[in-house]
């Protein structure tokens, strides 16, 4: 897409923030650069669509020409108005630098700046980090906390199905984690609706104010968005300033998270186009094997362990080869959908190859690993149950290697994984490897 069908609608929003900034001073002027900056980018997007975040030359131009209409709005406040010029709304009245609380206005609005700037500079490394949603997550808590007085604040995002509200930082998976639901209470009013919540808000009507009075309410909470879908949430549990007086602040503060996390996401998934195999959505072995590599290490230098486990398929081939390519490639979308669920969100998944799948977990020993994997086996063996009820003889199997307490190497991990497949299969077992001796799972599908 051309860089100059960008101008065609920044050039009036320019020009506005000009003349707004000059009649509204530089605080406000700032501000209102920022909204119609946040409008501009989104104004593309719906235009040009989510293309316009994978070309490098592209995505330069809006962050250029975002940070040129608030600078406008931030060089017009500061000129002097004609003799008899007044700033305020009427004759007499106060000037916008006041109802903002002077100085106090200035640092919020420069707060703001900042963050924009910082997030600016955390972009390169979003791109490669293998777990770029951790460090998203501790920004947008430090951002909130600086700007606004937020504490106690939770990112949350919305599950693939749709069914549950998880952290954006990793969890261990034997910890007590709070599940939240996307349709219960004051958040999943805001998730389900759109609609920002405010505590003490009169404007939000009785309904929404009773909805409040059933539970805990948080402070604040503002879904994040694009259009119709939902991708998550922000809940405040706490807030310092006086929401009443603040809310043009607020209102900023929500459409730059808002379009951060958009942006992040778009990276993302850009990221990963090209990586995945098509069927299953999972990263390729060359990918799998360059992404565990410097997981393991990130581990390894923090004294965690890692495990790796390798799901073999057994009967795949044969349902392609007798012409089940249907029944063939929704198993291994199956297959995929619940190691992404049953995993946490830095754990590496790829497809080894045509019948065998690998993943890395991190923080876990092996016998940690093998009940990890011994419920998405669980999972598994139960639809390929569906497929044998046809005649067809699918089931799963499972090999797993850990780390211990040396550093192994991916490769080795992975070949010893591939290993203990085989000794399950031989066994006739479902999963087998290094743990210590325990009673072992039947293999049998039924």
């Amino acid at each position: 897409m051309p860089v100059t069908y960008l101008l065609l609608p920044w050039f009036p929003i320019i020009l506005g923030v000009g003349v707004g900034g000059r009649l509204l001073g530089r605080s406000r002027g700032i501000g209102l650069g920022m909204i119609c900056a946040v409008f501009w980018v989104l104004l593309v997007q719906a235009s040009f669509g989510v293309a316009v975040w994978g070309n490098p030359l592209t995505f330069a131009a809006l962050l250029v020409g975002s940070g040129a209409i608030i600078s406008m709005g931030a060089w017009s406040g500061e000129l002097p108005l004609p003799r008899g010029g007044s700033r305020a709304a009427g004759n007499g009245g106060p000037s916008p630098d006041a109802d903002l609380g002077g100085g106090k206005g200035n640092t919020d609005i420069q707060v703001l700046i900042d963050a924009f700037q910082r997030f600016e500079e955390r972009l390169e490394a979003f791109r490669h980090d293998a777990d770029p949603w951790a460090q998203f997550d501790e920004f947008v808590r430090d951002v909130l906390r600086q700007a606004c007085g937020a504490s106690h604040t939770m990112p949350l995002r919305l599950t693939t199905d749709g069914s549950e509200l998880v952290p954006l930082r990793a969890h261990d998976p034997f910890s007590e984690v709070e599940h939240i639901s996307p349709r219960s209470g004051v958040i999943g009013h805001t998730v389900t609706t759109g609609r920002s919540f405010i505590l003490g808000d009169a404007t939000q009507g009785e309904l929404v104010a009773k909805l409040a009075e059933a539970g805990t309410p948080p402070a604040w909470c503002f879904a994040i968005k694009q259009g119709s879908q939902r991708f998550g949430v922000v809940v405040v549990g706490q807030l310092d300033l006086p929401p009443e007086h603040n809310q043009t602040l607020l209102c900023a503060i929500e459409k730059l998270t808002n379009l951060w996390w958009l942006t992040l996401r778009e990276i993302c998934v850009s990221r990963e186009a090209g990586r995945g195999d098509p069927i299953s959505g999972l990263v390729t072995r060359e990918i799998f094997l360059r992404t565990a590599e410097q997981a393991s290490e990130e581990s390894y230098a923090r004294g965690e362990p890692v495990a790796l486990a390798a799901v073999a398929v057994e009967g795949l081939r044969a349902l392609n080869d007798t012409g089940n390519w249907d029944v063939a490639d929704e198993l291994i979308r199956e297959i995929a959908r619940t190691l992404r669920r049953k995993v946490r969100l830095d754990d590496v998944l790829g497809r080894f190859d045509g019948s065998r799948f690998v993943v890395l977990l991190r923080r876990v020993d092996s016998e940690l690993a093998s009940l990890i994997m011994g419920q998405v086996l669980s999972r598994l063996t139960a639809e390929c149950a569906k497929i044998s009820g046809r005649g067809l003889d699918v089931r799963v199997r499972c090999g797993l290697a850990g780390s211990g307490t040396e550093n192994t190497e991916i490769r080795t991990l992975l070949s010893r994984a591939l290993m203990q497949c085989g000794v399950a299969r031989d066994k006739e077992e479902s999963i087998a490897g290094d743990f210590p001796c325990r009673p072992a799972l039947t293999g049998s599908s039924s």
